[in-house]
């Protein structure tokens, strides 16, 4: 009885040789097919005015309490906020950003209630807003508290 057994896996052995010798030993080749586009690649915004890209300098959203109207510097991007703050990074040295900001505010209607080494706070409609330059690296920062 074990020479059957051993008979049958020799039968088996030499046929699995046997079927491995025809396959090649390197991948298959697999053709390649172009499908195209899908419906909606010739498809624009060109015409959707809710689409069109504004250009804009900062990174970033600014919250929805954040004062109306009032100027945030450029090229800027958000890095902290919170209730009644937001701060932002600019690649600009912070004196010259003192000066630009400070003209572009009051060029937008605020009026200068305060100038400090603690900052500057600015008024309109109702609303107060009190401006801190700083140092950061070679740029500044600026916080908006209001």
């Amino acid at each position: 009885m074990w020479r059957f057994f051993a008979a049958l896996l020799l039968v088996i052995g030499l046929s699995a040789c046997h079927r491995s010798a025809g396959k090649s030993a390197g991948p298959e080749e697999l053709e390649t097919v172009d499908v195209g586009g899908g419906l909606d690649a010739g498809l624009t915004t060109e015409f959707d005015e809710k689409a069109r890209q504004v250009e804009i300098d900062m990174g970033g959203v600014l919250p929805s309490d954040f004062p109306p109207a009032m100027p945030v510097f450029s090229p800027s991007s958000i890095v902290d906020f919170g209730q009644g703050f937001v701060e932002i990074d600019t690649p600009v040295p912070a004196a010259e950003v003192r000066s630009a900001l400070g003209a572009q505010i009051q060029r937008s209607g605020w009026a200068v209630d305060s100038i400090g080494e603690g900052g500057s706070v600015y008024t309109r409609e109702g609303h107060r807003v009190r401006v801190v330059v700083a140092e950061a690296g070679s740029g500044a920062r600026i916080r908006y508290e209001y």
